[in-house]
Order: C-alpha cells, then structure tokens, then sequence
C-alpha cells in the first residue's frame, strides 16, 4: 500500500484525529475554555473543570476518528456506523458536561 493510497482513503480521519488531539490536549493543560468557546460567552460555572472534561471528549473523538480511519481498510459501511454512534455518544456527553460546569 502506497502513502498515496493511505492518504486517499484515510486522510481527512487522520486530520481530523490531529485536530481533536491538539485541542484536546490544549484544552487539558492550559484549563482555558475560550479555545473552543470564544471570547465573548457567559461566564462558566466551573471553566477549569468544563475545559478538563471537554478536552477529554475531544481527546474521545480523536480517538473514535483514528479507529474510523482503519475500519475504512476493512469496510467502509462499519466505519461509518462507528463514527455516527461515537458522535451520537459524544454528542449526550457534551450535552451533559455543558448542563453540569456550563452556563
């Protein structure tokens, strides 16, 4: 397999999986929410604890886009479902964590 092919069929998860590492992982250190938030927001409740876990959700779906991008060598009709059920999930996750530490 080329870096061609690799990068035809699994290129956009792989940056995809950059993305959310980087922010993920910024997120997590530095404790600062208006990464993801913007400037002008409502205060948080808890933004240190907001930034923390939503870095870990974040850090979540890099991880759920890394193993899309190699259920796409196996096949196509399961990577997909794996990704849609990994954003459904992150998706009530981050509903909770925002009803918890958010505005």
């Amino acid at each position: 397999m080329t870096l061609e092919k690799l990068m035809e069929v699994a290129g956009i998860p792989a940056l995809l999986f950059a993305v959310c590492m980087y922010y993920g992982i910024r997120l997590i250190i530095t404790k600062d929410a208006t990464a993801i938030r913007g400037q002008n927001q409502k205060a948080l409740k808890d933004e240190k604890t907001y930034a923390v876990m939503a870095g870990r959700l974040i850090l979540f779906f890099g991880a759920a886009t890394l193993i899309m991008g190699v259920l796409l060598f196996v096949d196509t009709i399961i990577a997909v479902a794996e990704i849609i059920i990994s954003t459904t999930v992150m998706g009530i996750l981050w509903k909770r964590m925002n009803d918890k530490y958010g505005c």
